[in-house]
């Protein structure tokens, strides 16, 4: 990777995201370099995540692994410390969103319903410990160039430390458990399954495609191309639906709506979507509808789990039974199957719908609470972002991608703010990015 060149006098590429004032102030070009390859290095540790080609797949990253504790408390710690040091007072009091903060103690308070308070209060300190250092990252890059610079170290890291797995490595690499012998033969890398390998190298083949329109042609079209090829080799149909799906979603609502189309298109989509997956559950006419446009439709046994996830939570429903609780008490692992169930819950890991999830651990409000932060207010920020030159359109439609495809993702897949899980870190890195971009003068 060839050092970051300094930026050319009134070159049109060289736009920061913010104001010079505020965020990614711009200092010496060897300060400027430190901070972009420690933002690279920052970026690729969550992305790679701290346990590589696991054996097996058991649940939530860094669940009870005291390499992921130390990893991901580490870079909390250091995050902290770049905040403290080096980020702008004005960026770090933008950092500190009420509505942020507010959703943190939410999930600390939520450790206090849980069966196991310990397990749970650790497992909210770790995930917020990773998100803080995604924002450390986000704030280290001084510049647009700088951004770029470590999203394309972070995207090379996963593509060759993957394919390396592939080609070395495949017993770890590959699907070949007899547990899910549906999955033998499929990729996931050097993540612990595919359904974690297919979304990763979905927002990283976005993240070619931004390479792409900021003009590094070669980098963003073999990332483009490697990530694509990967999502294929993984077999994940939802994956490979979402993505082009996402891409004509964003990219034509720019070109014909400039900032509220997408947006507007985005939350139908995702309204519509919910309802015909988890609301089917929750209302039989619903379920009907779905029945009556596409019969037989469980997605994979999806629906079954559901029910018995909503069933089984019972009087909790509004206060939920904790974070990363619910499916390893007695009222789960002593249960009977339903009959004719597609699904036995017994020893699953997650509901298989990260809104559901949510529920689950927060109750009925939390979810609704957790909507506003992960969906109404990135919506808004993108809509808000203001006219700061080429360079922030992109990475804000980058970042627009990012979220759409995560949260539509998540109405199959478990992974809201689940610690150190990559796919969390890129919906946290969307989340997160879209709030530091600039406003239009007036609009915080």
């Amino acid at each position: 990777m060839r050092p970051l060149p300094p930026p050319r006098s009134g070159s049109s590429r060289r736009v920061v995201f913010d104001a010079p004032s505020e965020a990614f102030p711009l200092g010496t070009e060897e300060v400027r370099a430190v901070k972009a390859a420690l933002s690279a290095l920052i970026l690729t540790l969550l992305l790679v995540t701290f346990e590589p080609y696991q054996a097996a797949f058991v649940g939530p990253a860094g669940s009870g692994n005291l390499v992921n504790q130390l990893g991901y408390g580490g870079l909390g710690l250091v995050a902290v410390l770049i905040h403290v040091s080096i980020t702008p007072r004005a960026v770090a009091a933008r950092l500190m969103r009420p509505a942020w903060v507010l959703m943190a103690l939410v999930l600390l308070l939520s450790s206090t319903q849980s069966i196991w308070p310990d397990s749970s209060l650790r497992a909210v300190v770790f995930s917020l410990a990773a998100m803080l250092a995604m924002t450390g990252a986000l704030c280290l890059a001084p510049d647009e160039r700088a951004f770029r610079f470590a999203l394309t170290v972070a995207a090379l890291g996963v593509l060759g430390l993957s394919y390396a797995g592939i080609v070395l490595m495949p017993a770890a690499a590959i699907h070949n458990e007899a547990l899910e012998a549906q999955n033998i033969g499929l990729w996931r890398g050097i993540y612990s399954h595919k359904n974690v390998a297919g979304p990763v190298m979905a927002v990283l083949c976005f993240a070619g495609l931004y390479l792409v329109r900021s003009g590094q042609w070669a980098t963003g079209i073999v990332i483009a191309l490697l990530s694509a090829f990967f999502v294929l080799k993984t077999g994940s149909k939802t994956t490979l639906g979402l993505m082009p799906l996402v891409a004509i979603l964003v990219s034509a609502g720019r070109v014909f709506g400039g900032r509220r189309l997408p947006v507007i298109v985005l939350a139908l989509a995702l309204g519509g979507a919910g309802l015909m997956t988890l609301g089917t559950v929750l209302s039989p006419l619903l379920y009907d509808l779905l029945q009556w446009a596409l019969p037989g439709t469980t997605y994979t046994g999806r629906l079954d789990l559901w029910r018995f996830a909503i069933h089984a939570l019972g009087p909790r429903e509004w206060t939920g039974a904790g974070f990363e609780a619910f499916w390893s008490t007695p009222a789960v692992m002593q249960a009977e199957p339903p009959f004719g169930s597609s699904w036995d819950p017994r020893g699953i890991v997650n509901a298989h719908n990260g809104y559901l999830d949510l529920a689950i651990a927060l109750g009925w409000p939390g979810l609704a609470f957790g909507l506003v932060v992960l969906v109404v207010l990135p919506l808004r920020d993108f809509v808000r972002i203001g006219a700061q030159g080429a360079a922030v359109t992109r990475v804000a439609d980058f970042f627009l991608m990012v979220l759409a495809f995560t949260l539509l993702n998540a109405l199959l897949e478990s992974f809201l703010f689940a610690r150190g899980n990559p796919v969390w870190m890129t919906t946290w890195l969307a989340v997160a990015g879209l709030h530091i971009l600039p406003k239009r003068d007036g609009m915080t």
